[in-house]
């Protein structure tokens, strides 16, 4: 077998380029097109470390997406919701100077984008988070922070930065905070101990195009993070892009018609190559090829977790027919208890099934595959093959049957090669509670939040790093046809995001 290409196994993160354009069908909305790469795998990466084996690094992403997977467990169970855990409202911060590092990662969101915040901006990296809402970066000066590639964002430098009040609307958006001074203070929790705390703030979110021309929008709310512990090495802060009020893409709402997408390039092409973000509705907006492939399934509110994005899994098919023991009760949300569900979750790497339909899922796949099973307790992983005398193996096919769409997963969504030997293992794992669709199982498609209308749309595509790009503009973004497209192009390679 030859030697496995890369594979994106991780929680994907990724610097983002943001690209805006102007609709010349659509008089209000616009597009920002995000160039996303794997934190931890793309060689351009902050946080790549080129030293790792490919198999350490699975064995990274297992544990990660577990670590998730228990991250959210503690988020419901406590019937709390990302924007915040509970608590007295009169408290104020400690002033204690602690430290913490959790020895396994749960990290949240998969993505991080490069954006310049204040006035004159100051440009930093943060992770774009589908998990969380509160956007929030480590500020100066700065009683506890982990360390960052960038220098701490300095909120006296910017000319157009003031707190929010305590008993403004905003300040209402977040159950953490405390009075300090007549201005909000918050604490955000992540469900694995990793927390922020700082000021609550407003500044201009300015996007500026190659042409000069710019887009502002004024009072953008973000956190001025001054206390921040837990896993977020390698960025400067947080995007979060949840269901909440405070979120990036809900505060630019009325710009882009509450809409985003993404498309995650094949694992094996991560290294390199990039995966399109986009803020805005491309595919309908534009009457494309890609609006006429998109098939929608309903969004689902947790009044536990309302950040989530759940959404209805009725069935598992192998080789297009049902799996024996797998009943769609097993995928239920119960939105009096906030219990099970599914949840779309770009920021886990190796899918959470629910362990009543993973047994059952995985006792047929190994009544179905004749390859060679080893051992795979040091992987982490509970179906491993040896492949090293295969030339092309084969696998059956799985399908998630959600309301409305099918999602079909070739091999390299269902996969991993992980070395030279040819040791291939499946990328599913059971947990107990709930079910977490990963990124390498929605890879090569297009997914479309449209949060407005409370579903999302779903398409397979050939190719993310570029199809997607094609589909929408005409040609591949940066090439000279884009500028016979219906599209003025904003892109920060010579332009700046403020905040």
């Amino acid at each position: 077998m030859a030697a496995p290409r890369r594979l994106n196994i991780f929680l994907l993160v990724a610097v983002v380029q943001i690209a805006f354009a102007n609709l010349s069908a659509c008089e209000n909305d616009k597009i920002i097109s995000l160039d996303l790469k794997h934190l931890d795998h793309h060689v351009d990466s902050p946080r790549h470390d080129a030293h790792t084996t490919f198999a350490e690094r699975i064995h990274s992403a297992v544990k990660r997406s577990q670590a998730r997977a228990s991250a959210f467990k503690s988020i419901v169970g406590a019937g709390v919701t990302p924007r915040g855990l509970n608590f007295d409202s009169t408290i104020e911060l400690s002033t204690k100077a602690t430290s913490f590092q959790s020895p396994v990662s749960a990290a949240p969101g998969g993505y991080i984008m490069s954006i310049s915040i204040g006035t004159p901006p100051q440009t930093r990296t943060a992770i774009a988070d589908t998990g969380s809402d509160l956007v929030w970066l480590q500020c100066a000066p700065c009683s506890v922070c982990y360390q960052q590639p960038d220098p701490l964002f300095d909120p006296r430098q910017s000319s157009t930065y003031k707190k929010i009040r305590y008993f403004s609307s905003l300040c209402g958006e977040l159950p953490q905070v405390s009075y300090n001074w007549g201005y909000c203070t918050y604490r955000y929790g992540y469900g694995d101990q990793s927390t922020t705390q700082g000021d609550f703030a407003l500044d201009t979110l300015t996007l500026s195009a190659t042409d000069g021309s710019t887009q502002t929008v004024p009072n953008f709310a973000f956190g001025c993070g001054k206390r921040n512990q837990g896993t977020f090495s390698g960025t400067d802060g947080l995007v979060g892009l949840g269901r909440g009020a405070i979120s990036f893409n809900e505060q630019i709402g009325s710009l882009i018609g509450s809409k985003f997408s993404y498309c995650l390039v094949d694992a094996f092409s991560s290294a390199t190559e990039t995966s399109p973000l986009i803020l805005g509705d491309a595919a309908e907006s534009t009457g494309n090829s890609l609006n006429a492939m998109i098939k929608y399934t309903p969004l689902i509110r947790n009044p536990a977790a309302d950040t989530f994005y759940y959404v209805k899994l009725n069935g598992i098919l192998v080789n297009n027919r049902p799996v024996s023991g797998i009943r769609s009760s097993d995928f239920t949300l119960n939105v009096l208890t906030g219990q099970g569900g599914v949840i779309l979750d770009s920021g886990t790497t190796i899918t959470q099934l629910i362990q009543s339909a993973y047994i059952p899922l995985l006792t047929k796949l190994q009544s179905l595959i004749q390859y060679s099973q080893i051992d795979s307790s040091q992987i982490g992983l509970d179906l491993c093959y040896d492949l090293s005398g295969v030339a092309s193996p084969t696998f059956p096919s799985v399908t998630f049957q959600f309301q409305g769409v099918d999602l079909v997963l070739p091999a390299n969504n269902l996969f991993l090669q992980i070395d030279d030997q040819g040791t291939t293992c499946l990328a599913l794992a059971g947990t107990s509670d709930f079910t977490i669709i990963g990124n390498i199982q929605q890879q090569n498609h297009y997914f479309l939040y449209d949060v407005a209308n409370e579903r999302v749309g779903i398409a397979p595509v050939d190719s993310c790093s570029n199809t997607v790009h094609k589909t929408i503009f005409g040609a591949e973004v940066g090439e000279e046809k884009l500028s016979n497209s219906p599209f003025i192009v904003y892109s920060l390679s010579s332009a700046s995001v403020q905040v």
